[in-house]
């Protein structure tokens, strides 16, 4: 199983924007124990991932 992490970067890189995003404090992943989710996003010109959009890329982020 893949990674938030992963999914997060080529959901990102899918839509033109950089892995350097994930390093700012633009995304904030949170685990309150639960599995991480996503706490903050502020990625100028692109919307949260869904929870579909980001199970869509599983298969493309297990070959990483």
């Amino acid at each position: 199983m893949a990674s938030l992490h992963t999914k997060i970067k080529l959901y990102l890189e899918a839509n033109s924007k950089t892995e350097a995003e994930l390093y700012s404090d633009n995304i904030e992943l949170q685990n309150d124990g639960s599995g991480n989710y996503i706490k903050v996003w502020n990625v100028s010109g692109l919307a949260q991932p869904t929870d579909e959009q980001l199970n869509a890329l599983e298969s493309q982020a297990d070959e990483l």
